[in-house]
């Protein structure tokens, strides 16, 4: 499994990031009020996933990184479904 983690935003006055995985696709994360606060949530999120050894990590270092990776991955996600079975 591979997750993806998005960069810090600002957003509604406060401080959060998307996640994305195959499995529970895009999410948000809570709303921070203080940027410290949303720093250390998202880099305990990055280091409870990596103690999997199926899980590979990713923290992408900007908004743009992010969504082309999530579009690669949906994209797979397609092109997977697409693809035509043995006993078909």
């Amino acid at each position: 499994m591979e997750l993806l983690i998005g960069p810090l935003l600002e957003r509604n006055g406060g401080y959060s990031y998307d996640t994305f995985t195959r499995a529970e696709g895009l999410r948000r994360s809570f709303r921070y009020p203080r940027l410290d606060a949303a720093r250390y949530d998202q880099r305990a999120l990055a280091a409870e996933a990596r103690r999997d050894s199926r899980c590979k990590v990713r923290i992408c270092e900007t908004q743009s990184e992010f969504e082309q990776l999530v579009r690669a991955a949906e994209a797979a996600d397609g092109a997977v479904g697409a693809e035509p079975r043995k006993d078909d």
